[in-house]
């Protein structure tokens, strides 16, 4: 009874706002979220059936299924008028789930997933929206957290030319989130960083030791920075990591995986005495399981020197470990990393 209701209810709603019949049962089809909807002929067919108008209307309907179908054909149809509908859009935080390949589903607000239509699917927005986009995030990040991943997409592909219009609101980000860091750490720390005041080498760091610890070892966005920008001030944040995550761990390393790569690669980066007794004891006393058919500590540790070492200041340690390993070895993995 109870869904007889809804269903009338529904069909009162559709057709008190001025659609027919035939448009009533292509909305709740889309409502149900039923696979046909997205096959080419019932997409024709929805097309066909609604003005121009109604499609910017349906796009921001109240049930986010409808928005977003509808959405999708005025970024395809007419992307003149996709803007100003995300607009009307920016804070709806309804939840629906997105196919963002043809493997992968995510719960996206529909805020979220418009961008995710118009910018990363289609390319839609001009220049000058985009960056109209990011201020009305960036000038409201409270409450607009859930378009936090276009705030780091767009961090990440500007961080070589922060804008200053956006320091102190980032350095009051990072202020505010040292104690409960969360993903997309590296854009908004990496853009911070590029502003290069003395002053906030203390700030940075203190992000990053808290953040370290949050992600695993083999993709950390903590150790990714320091990798990319090794201050004296960052070491001693290896050091005890190696500590508290790496001393007496176990972890994979074969052929085509070798879980400490990130971190030999962070330690490359600082010409001490402490980095290569670091890196020895990756080599010579940290504990290792395969996959694969043979452990690969030393050969991976050799081909990682030999990439990141220019100057030689390792050589020692790769004359060492080049002696140790067969070439048949280093051959196959060296093709494998050229993938």
């Amino acid at each position: 009874m109870k869904i007889v209701i809804q269903i009338l209810f529904c069909l009162f709603i559709f057709i008190s706002c001025g659609y027919d019949k035939s448009q009533t049962q292509i909305l709740e089809k889309i409502e149900k979220s039923n696979n046909s909807i997205f096959e080419k002929k019932f997409n024709e067919k929805v097309i066909s059936s609604f003005s121009k108008k109604q499609i910017i209307e349906l796009s921001s309907n109240k049930n986010p299924e409808i928005a977003l179908y509808f959405f999708q054909i005025l970024v395809n149809k007419y992307p003149d008028d996709a803007y100003s509908v995300f607009l009307r859009n920016i804070d709806n935080k309804k939840i629906s789930t997105i196919a963002t390949s043809y493997d992968t589903l995510e719960e996206m607000t529909v805020s979220q997933a418009m961008l995710f239509y118009a910018i990363l699917k289609q390319s839609i927005f001009t220049e000058e929206q985009l960056n109209e986009i990011l201020d009305k995030i960036i000038l409201d990040i409270n409450n607009k957290r859930h378009l936090y991943g276009y705030l780091a997409m767009y961090l990440d592909k500007n961080k070589n030319n922060p804008d200053p219009k956006y320091y102190s609101i980032l350095r009051k980000e990072i202020l505010d989130t040292t104690s409960k860091p969360y993903f997309h750490n590296h854009a908004i720390i990496n853009y911070f960083s590029n502003y290069n005041k003395p002053e906030d080498v203390i700030i940075i760091k203190d992000f990053i030791k808290k953040s370290v610890y949050d992600e695993p070892t083999y993709f950390n966005s903590g150790i990714e920075f320091i990798a990319n920008s090794p201050k004296e001030q960052y070491f001693d944040i290896l050091t005890d990591y190696f500590d508290k995550k790496i001393k007496d761990q176990k972890f994979r390393a074969d052929d085509i995986f070798f879980e400490l790569e990130l971190y030999t690669k962070a330690l490359t980066r600082y010409k001490s005495n402490e980095s290569k007794e670091l890196i020895t004891e990756i080599v010579n006393k940290s504990n290792y399981y395969s996959q694969g058919n043979f452990l690969a500590p030393r050969e991976q540790v050799y081909l990682l020197l030999e990439n990141e070492d220019k100057k030689n200041y390792f050589s020692v340690l790769k004359q060492k470990l080049s002696q140790e390993v067969s070439k048949t070895k280093l051959d196959s993995i060296r093709k494998w990393n050229e993938r």
